[in-house]
């Protein structure tokens, strides 16, 4: 048992050297109340959890993206959070005028800021000859044509086209959509109507918007349509997922579809590559984002980034935060939610990609610190190398030497060492996710993230469950938050600058400790005579 207590004393103190500091989170003053998108719901809940064990309270109601944005301006909750900012008046299902948000939220000053990224994946059920299709490739035309009533069945040529691979089977597409004003609609049609123009239009004029329409939190209904129709995430998650509804496909994040074990379709990028809504994937695809200096984002550039290894319908979440202690806000609820943002944008990070999102880069997460500011009663943010996001501390993104596109602009070196120049095709935008500005500035964090350039990078089962492969192909270790390591401790030795000699003392240390004091011992122990 001495031995065992040793080698525990021993492990503890080389976990102390190896894991980074997170933000800790200070008592909580008040609790926090908000509501909002279930796009980013399993990451929001997975956080709330985590804080609460240090005593912090966040409530949260995923209700909808378009729900929580009324919730805010009608002042029922403390936050926010949505795919996509307030909106200017918009129409219906039926074609009737909507409020205009932004004017209605103008009574209760806000700042946005990014809380988790993310890929809008085509979940599926559907099998052929009894055994279920894991394999589906989409291009986005072909996506946008199931989504707008064109295509109806899975053997339908333009599919089969996508999947050379496998004989499509004769069963009927069941497309399903949100019943409820959704960020998750928002960004789906933001990507049709600015990738596949005159898909989207054909659905316009289908659902009598005109012979072409704006992006919208609400899908439009057509008559007969055959679309199913589920609130929530949630909904159509477990809609598509049920044993009886083999054809079925929905548009959902990412992280519904891995919950349940169902495959998303790998979608067809600008490069030519069918890629899939992966961590490294997504961040990949957001190095062509630009973001406005309210914190809106553009992502003309991410649809058209030309790696090969982008997700090209990937986006990051908002949460809206109050500026002014107008009710129900005060002081002390801005310390318990500063506190919650400070903890989700660092630490909490880690656990983006088992969540089956992608965590947050750099600049990103100084937008957000900047934003924390402007809070009343927020606490101090850490100090941005402190911040133990894995996209800062732990390795996620690790620079590798590429050769910029021919036509990418040059860039202002920025705070982070490590960034590159926009790919081609950053200056577009689409007012429908970001508002109708298309000017701003390229992302500066941007960099180049582990895989081959010109390599697809696919799902890997032995990397998506809390683990991050680094450049090298060594697993980068990642401290769950509030868990201390006391037993074991992988120290990864590729890639991480640490030198030898440090490694080689803490080996002296732990043999020291382990077998020193018996041998100490053995040496003092009295001589007994025969």
């Amino acid at each position: 048992m001495k031995l065992i207590s040793r080698w525990t004393i021993a492990s503890a103190l080389v976990a102390s050297l190896v894991v980074s500091t997170g933000t800790s989170v200070a008592s909580a003053s008040d609790p926090v109340d908000g509501a909002g998108s279930t796009w980013s719901q399993i990451a929001v809940d997975q956080w709330r959890a985590d804080v609460a064990r240090q005593g912090l309270v966040v409530n949260y109601q995923g209700v909808g993206s378009t729900a929580g944005r009324v919730a805010y301006y009608q002042a029922q909750v403390d936050f926010a959070v949505s795919e996509i900012p307030f909106q200017s008046a918009q129409y219906d299902r039926q074609g009737n005028l909507l409020a205009d948000e932004t004017q209605l939220a103008a009574s209760r000053p806000y700042a946005y800021l990014p809380i988790v990224a993310g890929g809008t994946a085509f979940m599926y059920n559907l099998k052929a000859n009894g055994q279920r299709v894991t394999d589906l490739k989409l291009s986005p035309t072909t996506a946008a044509k199931i989504f707008t009533g064109q295509i109806t069945m899975w053997n339908d040529p333009l599919i089969a086209a996508d999947n050379p691979q496998r004989v499509m089977p004769a069963t009927r597409i069941k497309p399903v959509i949100r019943s409820d004003g959704s960020g998750t609609t928002a960004q789906f049609t933001a990507f049709m109507a600015d990738e596949t123009t005159s898909d989207w239009n054909v659905l316009c004029q289908r659902a009598n918007l005109g012979s072409s329409c704006p992006a919208t939190s609400l899908y439009p209904d057509f008559p007969n349509s055959g679309f199913a129709a589920q609130q929530f995430s949630d909904g159509v998650a477990n809609f598509v997922a049920a044993q009886y509804n083999d054809g079925a496909i929905t548009y959902v994040e990412y992280g519904y579809a891995k919950e349940r074990g169902f495959p998303v379709a790998s979608v067809k990028n600008a490069s030519g590559n069918y890629t899939q809504p992966t961590a490294v994937n997504v961040s990949v695809a957001l190095q062509g984002a630009r973001i406005n200096s309210d914190g809106t984002q553009v992502l003309g550039g991410v649809y058209r980034n030309s790696d090969s290894r982008a997700y090209p319908i990937s986006s990051y979440s908002y949460m809206i935060v109050p500026t002014t202690e107008a009710a129900p806000f005060n002081a002390s609820k801005g310390q318990s939610l500063s506190e919650y943002i400070f903890y989700f944008l660092c630490a909490g990070q880690q656990k983006a990609e088992q969540l089956g999102y992608a965590p947050l880069p750099r600049n990103l997460v100084e937008f957000g610190f900047e934003a924390v500011a402007r809070i009343p009663g927020a606490v101090a943010a850490p100090t941005i190398d402190s911040c133990s996001n894995p996209t800062i501390t732990g390795g996620f993104l690790v620079p590798k030497a590429t050769t910029a596109p021919a036509t990418a602009p040059a860039t202002t070196p920025s705070a982070n060492p490590t960034a590159t120049a926009a790919p081609s095709g950053a200056s577009g935008g689409n007012s429908g996710n970001g508002g109708a500005s298309t000017t701003g500035t390229t992302i500066p964090g941007a960099t180049t993230v582990p895989g081959a350039v010109g390599e697809p990078v696919t799902q890997d089962d032995e990397t998506t469950d809390g683990e991050v492969s680094d450049a090298t192909g060594g697993d980068a270790v990642i401290a769950t938050p509030g868990v201390a390591m006391a037993t074991s401790v992988e120290i990864d030795t590729e890639g991480s600058g640490t030198s030898p000699f440090i490694y080689l003392l803490i080996v002296v240390l732990i043999l020291g400790i382990a077998v020193g004091p018996p041998i100490v011992a053995g040496r003092l122990r009295p001589s007994v005579k025969q």
